[in-house]
């Protein structure tokens, strides 16, 4: 994960923050933990976690960012005006997702769910993968035990154990949907259901849901 925040007025100078896999420090890559001049600190990082969880909050922005390392994933969670999000143009090429995730990364779902794509990674003769292979049913199970509510979170620890074998995964979509309890003012917005408003994944059923935590890359301009 890369973070750039933009040079701004009096507020603060350029920062960079980068985490990759079990390296996610607790400050930017010039070794400083805030900026803004004297004590007013307008970006701050408060590490929460060591080596596990940091926030940032950009005060001159209205921002605040939680990152996390769970097993061998990190995650990113943000809360800004609605106003920066929007503000972009079409000859920018980088900016955050807001008309919904990329198409190669959503699933038509008529009644099948890709079966682990992580043994098709794995060399000729390779040793076979240390995970679990999980059947529908028994992700179900295990994603039922952290996530009662069956909303895009839930579906997406599914998908997510059906294509990896890796339980890590959901306790990543747990802490997802803890962090938007947490950052997303409106309780009526925590939860996000499948557009056929069903309760399963099932044979004539048809939703959309992203690929979840697999590989991700995302750099955010702020």
């Amino acid at each position: 994960i890369t973070i750039i925040f933009k040079s701004y007025q009096d507020c603060t100078d350029q920062k960079v923050y980068q985490a990759v896999t079990d390296d996610l420090p607790a400050a930017f890559v010039d070794g400083t933990t805030s900026g803004g001049d004297g004590n007013t600190k307008s970006l701050r990082i408060v590490e929460k976690v060591s080596g596990k969880y940091v926030e940032m909050h950009a005060k001159y922005i209205g921002t605040t960012l939680y990152i996390r390392q769970l097993g061998h994933y990190l995650t990113l969670a943000i809360r800004m005006p609605q106003e920066l999000v929007m503000a972009y143009e079409e000859s920018q090429d980088v900016q955050l997702c807001v008309n919904g995730c990329p198409s190669s990364e959503l699933i038509d779902d008529s009644g099948h769910l890709p079966l682990p794509v992580m043994r098709q990674l794995l060399p000729q003769g390779g040793a076979a993968h240390p995970w679990s292979v999980y059947t529908l049913e028994t992700a179900t199970t295990k994603c039922h035990e952290k996530m009662l509510v069956k909303d895009i979170y839930f579906y997406s620890c599914v998908f997510d154990l059906l294509t990896t074998g890796d339980a890590n995964f959901t306790t990543a979509a747990h802490s997802a949907l803890k962090d938007v309890e947490a950052l997303h003012p409106r309780k009526e917005h925590w939860h996000i259901f499948p557009s056929s408003g069903g309760d399963g994944v099932g044979k004539g059923s048809k939703f959309f849901v992203s690929r979840g935590l697999v590989c991700l890359i995302l750099v955010a301009f702020l």
